[in-house]
């Protein structure tokens, strides 16, 4: 549906890692009343990426690295889960989203690298007992151009805690995909493989849809919502495309049974 293209010098690639909040240096555990300046100095930062982006500045590279070290090392200080990012997010600095329990938070950006294709940089920060942790998203692919974050829903199974992640990708300025990926949070680490939707090929980690942008492009809202979640049901609602990758009028629907979604 699109071409792959190869990633060079990109921030987050390869496996996942992570980090714990309680091991960091004791410079990070500063006061909260420190973050909101540190939350400034990423806004600049980025706003020094998006002038060298209209410039096609060799030095574009560096800055977007750059915001992206300092975003991972303020985010090393656990106070930072409940703090809002309120500026940081208004700026379109970065997207911040919160699952409703407050335990688990995704920091999706664009690094400003790409063209018409966009890639981003994602961040999970998530407690676990009496630890906050922070796991990069890495991709097992290179040519992987990853996704921004746009909502997050909880599921409440019979034993487990489940998070729902709407997260969105554009490849050009026609095609896109949006997902709903599930999550679980456990002691080693983040899930972001739980097999929690069940399709005629089986369990499956996210339900995914490739479509034309321009297909919806009058719909007022963004990102496009081509995949719904209904909370008090725990329904999925996926659009459906036809042959040339349009949104059609139809949906699929997946209903939670009590262990994953399965088509009604």
């Amino acid at each position: 549906m699109f071409k792959q293209i190869t990633i060079l010098g990109l921030f987050l690639c390869g496996t996942l890692a992570t980090f714990s909040c309680e091991n960091q240096p004791a410079k990070l555990q500063e006061p909260i009343s420190g973050i909101p300046k540190k939350e400034q100095e990423l806004i600049q930062i980025n706003q020094k990426i998006m002038e060298l982006r209209s410039e096609f500045s060799d030095s574009l590279p560096y800055y977007s690295e750059l915001f992206s070290s300092k975003l991972q090392e303020l985010l090393s200080d656990g106070k930072t889960l409940t703090y809002s990012f309120k500026s940081l997010t208004e700026e379109n600095s970065c997207n911040v989203n919160t699952s409703k329990d407050g335990l688990f938070r995704i920091y999706s950006w664009d690094s400003q690298l790409g063209g018409t294709m966009r890639f981003f940089n994602v961040i999970y920060q998530y407690r676990t007992g009496n630890n906050i942790k922070i796991q990069l998203y890495r991709s097992n692919t290179e040519d992987d151009p990853a996704w921004f974050c746009s909502d997050i829903f909880t599921v409440k199974a019979k034993k487990n805690t489940f998070y729902l992640a709407i997260t969105n990708g554009i490849y050009s300025t026609k095609d896109m995909k949006q997902s709903i990926k599930a999550f679980e949070l456990t002691n080693q680490g983040i899930n972001d493989r739980v097999l929690l939707m069940k399709t005629d090929e089986g369990l499956q980690n996210s339900l995914d849809v490739y479509y034309d942008f321009f297909s919806v492009v009058d719909r007022p809202e963004r990102p496009v919502s081509v995949i719904r979640y209904d909370s008090k049901k725990k329904i999925i609602s996926v659009s459906t495309t036809n042959e040339k990758d349009e949104i059609t009028n139809n949906y699929i629907t997946y209903s939670f049974n009590g262990n994953y979604f399965e088509q009604k």
